[in-house]
């Protein structure tokens, strides 16, 4: 199948990598450098100590346009959504959209495929250079239909080690369990500089860590908290040595993902007139510190 990878950051390197072992795999990135270095060196890949390269990719500069593909899957940051739409709006043939937050629905009702699905990322990656990512935690994606028949997705009867895709019955369900995941662990990371384990193993950390997660189930009206309280400390746990991405974004002075992971959060909040104190807090703490540079 030749699948279309939109995005040469943590995730797009990986997919490319990974899925290239049985697909023809092209990346569209957004410089021309960094295309030039995958196809003169390939993508290499960092997992449990040990390097690869693969050299079978192709890549493309995003302004060369996007060729015949039989899949697309967009891994740009939900912020640059708007600058790729006029490219991929008459696309006919599947998307896939694998960004966090939940403001990226909007964007795909302005879009023609008669085939959308939305995914979220459960693996730990980490981009070290414009051609080598760090696979640094196995995971899973988990992949809905936004439009059109699932079933027809054939990445989800793919068999790649370390490297499982599953289906969602529902695409609200699973992204806002995964919103609700990055919008307790990311804000509060990044502020308070601190890999994800130390909001559980410091006593006055995990106070904030049980008010944010209690006011943010309140806006979004989760009907299992304790449920998705657990799921959240689980995975906060599980990745108890990284340094969550919005931290990262920060100490390196980049955007972060403020606006797509608190965003939807805090228009809930206001359209349902609830309490925001502490989400809203946060947001304008790390916005202010992207305003300085990190």
């Amino acid at each position: 199948m030749r699948i279309g990878i939109i995005g040469g950051g943590a995730i797009g390197l990986l997919f490319a990598s990974r899925l290239s072992g049985k697909h023809r795999v092209t990346l569209y990135t957004r410089t021309a450098k960094q295309a030039s270095i995958i196809n003169r060196a390939g993508i290499r890949l960092i997992e449990n100590g040990e390097s690869r390269v693969f050299s079978g990719i192709i890549s493309k500069g995003l302004d060369e346009g996007i060729t015949d593909q039989d899949l697309l899957i967009t891994t740009v940051k939900q912020y640059h959504l708007p600058e790729l739409l006029p490219a991929i709006k008459s696309i006919q043939v599947p998307l896939l959209f694998l960004q966090n937050g939940y403001g990226h629905i909007s964007y795909l009702k302005q879009l023609q495929s008669p085939a959308i699905y939305v995914g979220v990322v459960e693996h730990g990656a980490l981009r070290h250079d414009r051609n080598t990512v760090e696979h640094t935690g196995p995971g899973i994606t988990r992949i809905a239909s936004f439009k059109g028949d699932l079933d027809q997705l054939t990445l989800l009867n793919e068999d790649i080690a370390q490297f499982p895709f599953t289906k969602s019955e529902d695409y609200h369900s699973m992204l806002i369990g995964k919103l609700v995941v990055n919008a307790v662990i990311n804000p509060l990371t990044a502020i308070l500089n601190v890999e994800n384990g130390g909001l559980i193993t410091n006593a006055f950390y995990y106070r904030l860590f049980q008010a944010l997660f209690e006011e943010i189930s309140g806006i979004l009206e989760l009907r299992n908290k304790t449920e998705s309280f657990e799921h959240v400390k689980s995975v906060c746990m599980a990745t108890a040595g990284n340094r969550s991405s919005m931290l990262k974004d920060l100490e390196n002075g980049r955007e972060t993902e403020i606006d797509a992971i608190l965003g939807h959060i805090l228009s809930e909040a206001k359209r349902k007139g609830k309490s925001d104190c502490l989400t809203s807090s946060l947001y304008m703490m790390v916005k202010g510190k992207e305003s300085q540079g990190g």
